[in-house]
C-alpha cells in the first residue's frame, strides 16, 4: 500500500498543479482560439501530470464522432483513433463511447474488455490505464477530455474522476464562454456592417452600386470569408459582385441557373426559384452545391447561405414578386448561421431590397422631373421650345456673337389669320395648323438655328452664326417656300400667309434678348397691319417700313413692369376689371374639362369652388395692376406655384393652364386697336415671367420633399427605440410646408385609433378636439362611419387611403366641421410595419391644401416614406406586449410632471436573508397627477424619450441621495440602488451626474447602486455592457445591478464577461411559483448557483409571503425584496417603518413547506455531486436533511410524504443515477409540492378572511 500511495500521492499534486495552470489558460482575452487553447490545455496537462497522452474531443450535435486534439509523446496513437457515441459502432462501445452516453467519468485498465478494440495499440504506446470525463456544451456538443498512464507508472484511480469530471466541465464552460464571445463579436460585426450598409444606402446609389457596397461591407466589415451578389439575365444568375478571400475560386465557378429540376439544385438557384434564406452547414458534402466545394479553399469553408433581395413588396404579384437579386454569404465558421444571424441577414437583404425601391423611386422621381422639365421649357402643342426655353437659349447665343463677333437674327412670326380658320373649322383644325407649321419650321432651319412657340399663332426665330444681313435672304426664301405650300388637315386644306419682324444683334439692340423681341414684335405687327397692300412678308425693325407705320413711343416697347407699362395699362384698368368675371368663368369652364385639372376640380365643394374662383380673379387682377413690380409678382408666383404643387397640380397641367390662358387674352385684347396690342404684349410677357417662375417654384419644393426624405431616412438609421423613430420622424414631416400636422397611431382594444405621437402647426387643437370627444376618433373596423376614413381603410387594407378635400368626401363627414375650422383640408393615411398585409401603426399627414398628396410626386413621396419606415420597423421589431398605446396628450402631460414636484421616489427595503436586517433600499419613481393618482413606472416609462429618463434620472437621484442623508443624520447606514434606462451603459451622460451629485452631498459611492431596466444581458446588445458609460459608471466605485436576469441560459453565459456587482432574479422567475413550485425552485437554486459563482451577489425580488422568503433564504440567496418583506412607501413612511422594524433571521429549521421543498432540492444537488463512494453515499442517505427536520416538527404532513421521504433515502443507497433513487425523489418531491401548495392555498385563505 505504501508503493502504491506514493506516487498516487504524486500524481494528484500533479493533477492540483496543472489544474491551477489550465485555468490560466481557460480565462484567456476574449477572441481566444478555442481550439488553439484546447491544444495548449491538452499539453500542460501532458507536460505537468508526466502523462503519455492527454487528448480533448469535441462532439458537435447531430454527429456521433469525435474531433480530438491530443498532446504529450504518444499523440500519434489519437491522432488516428475513431471514436464514437454510437454504441452500434465498435468505436461507440469502448471507454469514450460509455462516457459520451452515460455522461459520467470512469478510470479504465487496458486490460478491461471494454479496451479489446485498441488494446494491442495501447501496449504497443505504453499505456496502463486512462480516465474519460465528458461534459456538454450549450449548443449541444460534447468536450471530452482523456488522460493515459505508464504502464508500471503512477495509476489513474477513482479518486481522481471528481478532478477530471469538473475539468471536463470547466472546458465545457470555457467552450460556451468563447462560443458565445465570439458569436457576440460576430453579430456585432454584421450589426456594424447593417449600419454602415444603412448609411451607404442613404445616397441612394445604382443597383450595381448597391450590390458592390453590400458585398464589400460584408466581407470588410462582417469578415465574411467571400460574398457573391447574383443578378438574374435571361436564364442564368450572372455574377455582377463577389468580395472575399475566396473570391477567386468561387469566380471560376460556372454560373448558376435561374431554374433547374431533380433532386439536386445549387444553393443560388434553389434561393432565387424559393424567394427564401438558403443555408448550407458543411457545403462539401451537401449534394445541391458544386463539387469544387470539396476542394481547397472551399473545402475549408464551414457554412454558406444564400439570401434572396426583392425590389418589390411582397403584396405585388408575381412575376414582380421574384427576386431582384440573390446573395451568397460564404463563411468559415459553423456556427455562422444561428438564429439571431439569420434575423440580421434578413434585416440587410432587406435594407438592400428597400435601398432597390428606394432607387426605383428616386430614378421614377427624376425621370418624372426630366419630363417635367421638358414639359417646362416645351410647347405642349407643337413640342417647340417655349419662351422659357428660348430665353435660356437667346441668352447663350448672344454670348456666343459676343464671342466669335458674329451676327444673331431674332425673328417675331406670327400667323396672319388663324382666328378664321378656328371659327371656321374648329380649333381642333387649327391646331394641327399649328403643328404642322411648326414641323415645317424647324425642317426648313439650319442646325444651328432655333425656333420656339410663345404661344398662340406667334413664333420666334433665331438665326445665328451671320457674317452679314445678306445673309438671312437665303434662310428667310428656304421658310417662305415651306410655308407656301398647302397644309392639309384630315379633309380640311389650308393656305396660309405670315407676318414676320427681324431684330438684329448688335444692329438693333446690344443689351438684352428681350429687346430685340420687342423690337421684332413691333416690326411683326407693321407688316400683319399691311398684310393686304405689303410688297414683302417680313421687315427688319427700324426699317424705312417701320420708321413709317410705328409712332415714336412704340419704337422701344415696354418691359413688362415699370413706369412705361404702368402708362400703357392704366388706360384699360377698369375696362379689365369688367371682364374679369367672364374670364375667370371661361377659364374655369376649360379647366374643368381637363383630363387632369377636371378631376381635380371636381373633388371641390362649392364653398372650394367659390374661392378658387376668387383666388384666380385677385391673381389675374394681380396680373393686370399697371404698377405691378417684378419682385412682387415674383413672391405671388413662387407662393401659387407651391399652393399648385401642394395641391397635386402636375407641371404639364400647370403649362396648358397658362397656355390656355394665353387663348383668352389673345382673344380678348389681340384684335384691338394698337393700344390692346401693346396691352397683351405686357400681359403675355407678365404671363410668361408667371409660368417661369411658378415652374421654378414647383421644382423647389420637389428638391425640398428630397430634403426632408434624407431627414426622414437619417432618423429611421439612429433611432434605437419605436417611441425615438416615430417622434423623430413626425417632427420632421410637421416641418414641412406642406403637412400642417402629422399624427401616428394604433388601435386601442376597443378598435379606436390612438394617436400617440402628434406634430405640427394644428395638432394641439384639432386632434385635441378628436379625443376630447368633440368629434369621433378614428376606428379600424367597416360597417361604422369612424371607420370608413382612410385611416380604417388603410389599416383594414394595408394600403395607402387618402381624401383629396373632407369638404366633399363623405366618408370625412363626422370629422369636416372640425377639420375646416382647424384648417385641415385633406389628409393621407399609411399603413406601417416590417410585414405585408400587417399594419403595426398607421401614419397620417395632414395638410391645409386638397389634394391629399396624390400627384405623381406626392405619391412617390408618400410611398417612399413608407419604404424607409416599413424597414426601420423591421429593424426595430416594436413589441408592445399588449400595451394600451398612450394619446399623445397624456405622454405630453407625464413629461412635463418629470420636471417638477409631481416626481416623487418611494423606497422599497431590500433585507439581508441571512440576519433578516434591512441591507439597503431602491428608489422606485411615482408621479402624482394632478388629480392625486399616483401613477406606478410602468405606466409612464414608455412615455420617455432619452432626455426625459436623462431628467428622471437626475431628479430622482437627487432625491435618493438626500433621503438617504437624512436617514444617516438619525443612524441609518444604508445603500440606496436607483433605476436606470440600458443606454446609461453607453450615455456618459448618466457617469457624469451621478458624479456630480456624489459630490455635491458627500457620499460614499460604494453605497450607491444603479439597477440596469432592460439589461442588455441576453438580449442580443453586449456592445451595450462594454460601453463608456458602463466604465465610466465603474469608474466612480458605484455599484451595477443586472435588474431582470431570467434564467434563459444565454443570460447566463454572458453574465461572466459583465460588469455588473450584483443580480436581481427577476419577479417573472418567481411569479410562477404558486403554479410550479419545484420548477421555480429549480430556476431559482440555479440563477443563485450561478451568481455565487461569478462572485455575484444575488437578490431575490417579488417575495410576497413568508414561504417565499423562507425557500430564497435556504437556497441561498443574499437578498429578498418584495411585499412580504416591505412595500414601497413614500420617505416619510419609511422612516416609520424602519423604526419599528424588527429584524429576523432564518429558524433552524423550515416551517413551510416551501422551504421544506427547498432543503429537499439542496439535499438532492449535494448527494449529485458527491465522489461516486459507497461509503460517501451511506453517508449521506443517513445524514439528516432539511426536509426531515420540517417533517419531525410540523404539523399536517401525512404519512404517505413522510413514508416516501424515508424510502427516497433508502434508495439513495444506490447513488444518484440510480433508478429506484430517482423513482423515490420523484414521487417524495411530487407529493412534498402537493403540500406546499396546499399550504398556500390555506394562507392565502387565512389573508382573504383579514382584509
Amino acid at each position: 500500500m505504501e508503493s502504491k500511495g506514493q506516487p498516487g500521492s504524486e500524481l494528484r499534486e500533479r493533477f492540483y498543479q496543472s489544474v491551477a495552470e489550465t485555468l490560466t489558460l481557460l480565462h484567456a482575452a476574449p477572441g481566444h482560439d478555442r481550439r488553439q487553447a484546447l491544444r495548449d490545455v491538452a499539453s500542460t496537462l501532458a507536460i505537468t501530470m508526466d502523462l503519455p497522452l492527454v487528448w480533448i474531443g469535441r462532439r458537435d450535435l447531430g454527429h456521433s464522432r469525435l474531433e480530438v486534439i491530443p498532446a504529450g509523446p504518444a499523440a500519434d496513437y489519437a491522432s488516428s483513433l475513431r471514436v464514437s457515441d454510437d454504441e452500434r459502432e465498435p468505436s461507440g462501445r469502448g471507454p469514450v463511447g460509455l462516457v459520451l452516453r452515460e455522461g459520467r467519468a470512469r478510470v479504465t485498465r487496458v486490460e478491461a474488455p471494454e479496451y479489446a478494440p485498441w488494446r494491442e495499440a495501447a501496449r504497443r504506446y505504453g499505456f496502463g490505464s486512462s480516465i474519460v470525463a465528458a461534459s456538454g456544451t450549450s449548443d449541444g456538443g460534447q468536450l471530452v477530455l482523456a488522460v493515459y498512464s505508464h504502464e508500471g507508472g503512477p495509476e489513474l484511480t477513482d479518486e481522481l474522476l471528481d478532478w477530471a469530471q469538473r475539468l471536463a466541465d470547466e472546458l465545457a464552460r470555457f467552450w460556451d464562454d468563447q462560443a458565445l464571445l465570439e458569436r457576440n463579436l460576430h453579430l456585432a460585426r454584421y450589426r456594424d456592417a447593417h449600419r454602415a450598409l444603412q448609411r451607404a444606402m442613404l445616397d441612394q446609389p445604382e443597383p450595381t452600386e448597391i450590390y458592390r457596397t453590400l458585398a464589400e461591407i460584408l466581407v470588410e466589415v462582417a469578415a465574411a470569408a467571400a460574398v457573391v451578389v447574383y443578378v438574374p439575365e435571361g436564364e442564368t444568375l450572372r455574377r455582377i459582385a463577389l468580395v472575399g478571400a475566396v473570391a477567386e475560386a468561387i469566380g471560376a465557378l460556372p454560373e448558376p441557373p435561374t431554374h433547374a429540376d431533380g433532386p439536386s439544385v445549387l444553393t443560388p438557384t434553389l434561393t432565387f426559384m424559393q424567394g427564401v434564406p438558403t443555408v448550407r452547414i458543411g457545403p462539401s458534402t451537401h449534394p445541391d452545391v458544386s463539387i469544387a466545394w470539396r476542394t481547397e479553399p472551399l473545402a475549408r469553408m464551414a457554412a454558406i447561405g444564400c439570401w434572396p433581395i426583392f425590389s418589390t413588396l411582397a403584396t405585388e404579384p408575381a412575376p414582380a414578386s421574384a427576386p431582384a437579386a440573390v446573395f451568397l454569404v460564404v463563411a468559415a465558421e459553423v456556427e455562422a448561421f444561428d438564429a439571431d444571424m439569420r434575423e440580421l441577414l434578413d434585416e440587410i437583404a432587406d435594407t438592400a431590397g428597400l435601398a432597390l425601391r428606394q432607387h426605383k423611386h428616386h430614378r421614377a422621381l427624376f425621370e418624372e422631373q426630366e419630363r417635367q422639365t421638358y414639359l417646362a421649357l416645351h410647347d405642349a402643342l407643337t413640342d417647340l421650345p417655349n419662351r422659357r426655353a428660348l430665353d435660356e437659349h437667346l441668352e447663350r447665343a448672344l454670348v456666343r456673337a459676343e464671342r466669335h463677333q458674329r451676327l444673331v437674327a431674332v425673328g417675331m412670326l406670327d400667323l396672319d389669320d388663324l382666328k378664321p380658320i378656328n371659327d371656321r373649322h374648329g380649333h381642333a383644325v387649327g391646331d394641327g395648323v399649328l403643328i404642322e407649321v411648326a414641323s415645317r419650321l424647324h425642317a426648313a432651319l439650319r442646325s444651328e438655328d432655333y425656333v420656339a412657340r410663345l404661344g398662340g399663332d406667334e413664333f420666334v426665330l433665331v438665326f445665328e452664326d451671320l457674317a452679314n444681313e445678306d445673309d438671312l435672304d437665303v434662310l428667310l426664301d428656304r421658310l417662305w417656300q415651306s410655308l407656301q405650300q398647302s397644309i392639309v388637315v384630315g379633309e380640311v386644306v389650308i393656305h396660309i400667309t405670315v407676318s414676320l419682324g427681324i431684330a438684329i444683334y448688335p444692329t438693333h439692340a446690344k443689351a438684352r434678348g428681350e429687346q430685340l423681341l420687342r423690337l421684332a414684335d413691333q416690326a411683326m405687327y407693321v407688316v400683319k397691319s399691311n398684310k393686304r397692300q405689303r410688297s414683302n412678308w417680313w421687315t427688319l425693325a427700324f426699317s424705312d417700313a417701320v420708321a413709317g407705320s410705328v409712332a415714336e413711343d412704340d419704337l422701344v416697347a415696354s418691359a413688362p413692369h415699370g413706369k412705361q407699362a404702368a402708362v400703357q395699362l392704366q388706360s384699360s384698368f377698369n375696362a379689365w376689371q369688367l371682364q374679369l368675371p367672364v374670364l375667370v368663368e371661361h377659364f374655369y369652364t376649360e379647366m374643368s374639362g381637363h383630363p387632369g385639372l377636371g378631376t381635380l376640380l371636381e373633388t371641390l365643394p362649392p364653398s372650394a369652388v367659390h374661392a378658387f374662383k376668387s383666388r384666380l380673379s385677385r391673381h389675374l387682377c394681380t396680373l393686370f395692376y399697371p404698377a405691378l413690380d417684378a419682385g412682387d409678382q415674383r413672391l405671388g408666383a413662387i407662393r401659387a406655384g407651391v399652393f399648385h404643387a401642394a395641391s397635386g397640380v402636375e407641371d404639364v397641367w400647370l403649362l396648358e393652364a397658362m397656355e390656355q390662358l394665353r387663348e383668352t387674352f389673345a382673344s380678348v385684347l389681340g384684335s384691338g386697336l394698337r393700344a390692346d396690342r401693346k396691352v397683351l404684349s405686357i400681359l403675355l410677357q407678365r404671363l410668361g415671367l408667371e409660368q417661369q417662375w411658378q415652374l421654378e417654384s414647383m421644382r423647389s419644393l420637389q428638391r425640398r420633399r428630397g430634403v426632408l426624405l434624407a431627414a426622414v431616412n437619417t432618423v429611421a438609421w439612429a433611432a434605437e427605440g419605436y417611441q425615438a423613430l416615430m417622434e423623430g420622424v413626425v417632427r420632421a414631416l410637421a416641418s414641412h410646408e406642406e403637412i400642417v400636422a402629422c399624427a401616428a397611431g394604433r388601435p386601442d382594444h376597443s378598435g379606436r385609433l390612438v394617436y400617440e405621437t402628434v406634430a405640427g402647426r394644428v395638432p394641439a387643437e384639432y386632434l385635441r378636439v378628436m379625443n376630447s370627444g368633440m368629434a369621433p376618433l378614428f376606428r379600424i373596423e367597416a360597417g361604422v362611419p369612424e371607420g370608413d376614413g382612410p385611416a380604417g381603410c388603410a389599416w383594414r387594407t394595408a394600403e395607402i387611403h387618402r381624401s383629396v378635400h373632407h369638404g366633399s368626401d363623405p366618408a370625412m363627414m363626422p370629422w369636416r366641421d372640425a377639420a375646416m375650422r382647424h384648417g385641415v383640408v385633406s389628409h393621407v393615411a399609411v399603413p406601417l410595419g416590417p410585414l405585408p398585409q400587417k399594419p403595426l401603426l398607421v401614419l397620417i399627414l395632414y395638410s391645409s391644401y386638397a389634394g391629399g398628396f396624390r400627384s405623381e410626386n406626392q405619391q412617390a413621396f408618400v410611398e417612399q416614406i413608407k419604404s424607409v419606415l416599413d424597414l426601420a420597423l423591421t429593424r426595430l421589431r416594436p413589441s408592445w406586449r399588449g400595451a394600451v398605446p398612450l394619446p399623445f396628450f397624456v405622454r405630453d402631460r407625464w413629461r412635463a410632471m418629470i420636471a417638477t414636484d409631481a416626481l416623487q421616489m418611494h423606497y422599497q427595503p431590500m433585507v439581508r436573508l441571512v440576519d433578516g436586517r434591512v441591507a439597503g433600499l431602491e428608489a422606485l419613481a411615482r408621479l402624482r397627477d394632478e388629480v392625486g393618482t399616483l401613477l406606478l413606472p410602468a405606466m409612464f416609462l414608455p412615455a420617455l424619450g432619452s432626455d426625459d429618463l436623462m431628467l428622471l434620472f437626475r431628479s430622482g437621484l437627487a432625491q435618493a441621495l438626500s433621503f438617504r442623508q437624512s436617514l444617516a443624520e438619525v443612524g441609518s447606514l444604508l445603500s440606496i440602488s436607483v433605476n436606470v434606462p440600458s443606454a446609461a451603459l453607453q450615455d456618459p451622460r448618466y457617469a457624469q451626474t451621478a458624479e456630480a451629485a456624489l459630490q455635491a452631498g458627500s457620499h460614499p459611492a460604494e453605497a450607491l447602486l444603479f439597477e440596469v431596466l432592460e439589461s442588455p444581458v441576453g438580449a442580443g446588445h453586449w456592445e451595450l455592457v462594454t460601453g463608456s458609460g458602463a466604465e465610466s459608471l465603474k469608474a466612480l466605485g458605484v455599484g451595477l445591478v443586472e435588474n431582470d436576469l431570467d434564467g434563459r441560459p444565454r443570460s447566463l453565459l454572458q453574465l461572466r464577461r459583465s460588469p455588473f456587482d450584483r443580480i436581481k432574479i427577476d419577479q417573472t422567475v418567481i411569479t410562477r411559483i404558486k403554479q410550479d413550485p419545484l420548477g421555480t425552485l429549480r430556476n431559482m437554486r440555479q440563477l443563485i448557483h450561478v451568481g455565487h459563482e461569478l462572485g455575484l451577489e444575488v437578490v431575490v425580488e417579488g417575495i410576497e409571503s413568508p414561504d417565499m422568503i423562507e425557500a430564497a433564504s435556504i437556497l441561498g440567496a443574499d437578498f429578498g425584496q418584495g411585499y412580504a418583506l416591505g412595500r414601497p412607501m413614500p420617505p416619510e413612511a419609511l422612516s416609520g417603518w424602519l423604526a419599528s422594524f424588527q429584524p429576523g433571521g432564518p429558524a433552524a429549521c423550515p416551517t413551510t413547506g416551501l422551504g421544506a421543498l427547498a432543503g429537499a432540492l439542496l439535499w438532492d444537488e449535494q448527494f449529485a455531486s458527491l465522489p461516486d463512494e459507497q461509503d460517501f453515499r451511506r453517508r449521506h442517505a443517513q445524514s439528516s436533511c432539511i426536509a426531515g427536520a420540517y417533517m419531525r416538527h410540523a404539523r399536517g404532513v401525512s404519512s404517505a410524504l413522510r413514508s416516501s421521504h424515508e424510502a427516497m433515502h433508502k434508495a439513495a443507497m444506490g447513488g444518484p443515477l440510480d433508478a429506484d433513487y430517482r423513482r423515490q425523489r420523484d414521487m417524495f418531491f411530487s407529493l412534498l409540492v402537493e403540500h406546499a401548495l396546499d399550504q398556500q392555498q390555506h394562507h392565502a385563505g387565512n389573508v382573504g378572511e383579514t382584509r
